[in-house]
């Protein structure tokens, strides 16, 4: 019987053309990938900046091998804690302007386990409608009211703020940069309508750390908002090169985390010379101006690229939806860039609404320009020509 139940949910996945089946990759450089022998251009990675191949950040991991071993043994609060959780920690809040920073095994693993400890019965959060899967389960999780408004609608979140007005607590939720469209939340009006109404701001800025606002600083600082937003959650896994995740905010809320956030009571620690590799990459981040301006200049090339195709692309985000419909729409054209070499992976529901299925194609500083020219004339013909 269960047998029963399985096969035909996965039928069932399969006759939407939604099942999932990982490749296994015999090598990956950062800008190419390796399967069967063959190597394809890597078009759909976090590794914005690069970093996941840094040398620096290598050795830093195997400099924490040998002084501490691999696993923590423990959670955070028994007896996983080594000095590179707390040096770690220490960097991001410096690096971020914040008074105090802690770090989670995954940008998951932070909002799932954050939000239901600041948030819960007798409060409200207000979500945009296409923040990351993460911040839903953790709004659900929550047992708060939860109200999403429509993607990036300040007006609709302003109504929302109005009926919820006799909540005990209200925050809104939002990603910085949206993982999916690429394109950044209104914060400067978020914020202006939290103040104005009482409300709390929290921020999963998975997407821009490290790469937009000044120094890297994200979508506070983009937005021109650094010390309005109450919580901010960021992964060390994208443009960090890394592993793992963190929060910051000033260091009552972070206290208060590491006392009720239950991803980080009851989850062993990162692995400290995990730590040590993101401690590493911190610093970085801290000081690798040249190449987020070598980056970002590639990044509005390609988007002048992509206008001259005919696509209402934005000249600054380095996450492009190039949207189909259909799921096995989606997965055609992406077998159509794989047959040319070109590996970009196709999205599709639950991750985009249902009639929103895309490819979604990410840029890197590991990218050659001749790699972004090979996968703009592919899009004239896979996209634009079908």
């Amino acid at each position: 019987m269960t047998d029963d139940f399985f096969s035909s949910a996965l039928e069932e996945l399969e006759r939407r053309s939604l099942t999932r089946r990982p490749r296994v990759f015999e090598a990956c450089d950062g800008r190419t990938v390796t399967f069967g022998g063959a190597k394809y251009l890597l078009f759909c990675s976090n590794d914005y900046l690069g970093l996941s191949h840094d040398e620096r950040i290598a050795a830093a991991v195997m400099e924490g091998v040998a002084k501490y071993g691999f696993g923590s043994g423990g959670s955070r609060l028994i007896s996983g804690t080594r000095p590179p959780h707390a040096e770690l920690e220490a960097a991001i809040a410096r690096y971020l302007r914040a008074e105090a920073a802690v770090s989670f095994g995954s940008g998951y693993c932070a909002n799932t386990g954050i939000i239901p400890a600041v948030a819960g019965r007798g409060d409200a959060i207000l979500a945009d409608r296409l923040n990351h899967a993460s911040l839903t389960d953790g709004c659900r999780l929550s047992q708060a009211d939860f109200f999403r408004y429509p993607h990036a609608d300040t007006a609709a979140l302003e109504k929302l703020l109005v009926k919820t007005s006799s909540a005990r607590n209200r925050w809104i939720i939002t990603d910085g940069l949206f993982s999916m469209d690429g394109d950044a939340a209104p914060l400067d009006v978020i914020c202006g309508l939290a103040e104005k109404h009482g409300a709390r701001v929290y921020v999963d800025d998975a997407h821009a750390f490290g790469v937009l606002g000044e120094n890297g600083r994200g979508s506070a600082s983009l937005c021109g908002v650094e010390g309005r937003i109450d919580l901010t959650v960021g992964t060390l896994g994208k443009a960090a090169g890394g592993t793992g995740a963190f929060a910051v905010g000033k260091k009552s809320v972070v206290d208060y985390l590491v006392n009720k956030a239950r991803s980080f009571i009851f989850s062993t620690a990162m692995p400290p010379a995990a730590a040590e590799g993101n401690l590493k990459a911190v610093e970085i981040l801290a000081d690798c101006g040249e190449r987020r301006r070598e980056f970002l200049d590639s990044v509005r090339a390609f988007g002048d690229g992509l206008k001259r195709l005919g696509f209402a692309a934005s000249s600054e985000s380095y996450i492009i939806p190039l949207v189909i419909g259909g799921a096995a729409e989606a997965l055609a054209a992406a077998n159509a860039f794989w047959e040319k070499g070109i590996f970009i992976q196709a999205v599709r529901p639950p991750a985009v609404p249902e009639g929103g299925a895309r490819l979604r194609l990410t840029l890197s500083h590991r990218q050659s320009p001749q790699d972004r020219e090979a996968v703009l004339s592919a899009i004239g013909t896979i996209i634009v020509g079908r």
